[in-house]
């Protein structure tokens, strides 16, 4: 049974007319970052409850979360209503596998590929220690539809100030074409070269994790292509190069 606390709505960001952030103080047991929990509302006396990943960093208040109506749901499109003092249900014990404590195989690089909202559990990460003890270099590989989609842009520049040579961002954009992005897909990108050769390195199972989220045909076929280059799944008790989540 799930143990429920109750959320504070602390502020509430609207990006574009779908895409949006959710600010909620909420008592919730630690988590680490790439983790996610339950969001919930109750409506006509049901609780109604969809499981989003933890954008902010551990430890850290309030919580906040990155949604795109369009592709998530009645429930997101509720939570897009919000304003501040509003009451949202939050899963008190957060889960998921998506972390960096989870790889026991940390190389050289590390690559975060991400679609849309699929970035927040990389944001969580990319705010705390932990990436650039485990890695030489981090790759933020972030895809959107529209250039005004694209978000978080200054917490990545202030980023690359403190990581200059450490921390790269490759933005793709699939709906427009705009300078200083790739137009098209990851995996298209990934399969031509022409991903790593923006990045200026090649993405190896020797030396190399990449960690996918967002949509499942873009981590499908992501995970596809690595593989049949020596990359195998991380799992418990088989240490891999590849860990990854769908979105929805």
């Amino acid at each position: 049974m799930t143990d429920w606390v109750k959320g504070v709505v602390a502020d509430i960001t609207h990006w574009t007319d779908n895409l949006f952030s959710l600010s909620i103080r909420a008592d919730i047991a630690p988590f680490t970052a790439g983790q996610y929990t339950s969001l919930a509302l109750d409506i006509d006396g049901e609780r109604v409850a969809q499981p989003y990943s933890i954008l902010s960093a551990p430890g850290t208040q309030p919580l906040e979360f990155f949604f795109y109506t369009q592709l998530e749901g009645d429930l997101s499109r509720k939570l897009s209503r919000s304003v501040a003092g509003d009451t949202v249900w939050v899963q008190q014990q957060p889960e998921g596998t998506l972390t960096l404590s989870g790889i026991k195989t940390p190389g050289r690089n590390l690559c975060l590929m991400a679609t849309g909202t699929g970035v927040a559990p990389f944001i969580s990460m990319l705010q705390t220690d932990l990436p650039w003890q485990q890695f030489e270099h981090v790759a933020l590989v972030y895809a959107a539809r529209v250039w005004d989609d694209f978000q978080y842009r200054e917490l990545f520049a202030a980023l690359q100030a403190k990581y200059p040579e450490r921390f790269t961002l490759l933005p793709f954009i699939s709906r427009e074409r705009r300078d200083g992005t790739l137009h098209g897909h990851i995996p298209d990108k990934l399969r031509s070269g022409e991903l790593e050769r923006h990045l200026g390195r090649e993405l190896k199972a020797d030396d190399s994790h990449v960690m996918l989220c967002g949509n499942p045909g873009m981590v499908k076929d992501a995970v596809t292509i690595l593989q049949t280059r020596g990359f195998r799944d991380n799992r418990p008790g088989q240490p891999g190069q590849l860990s990854y989540e769908s979105y929805w």
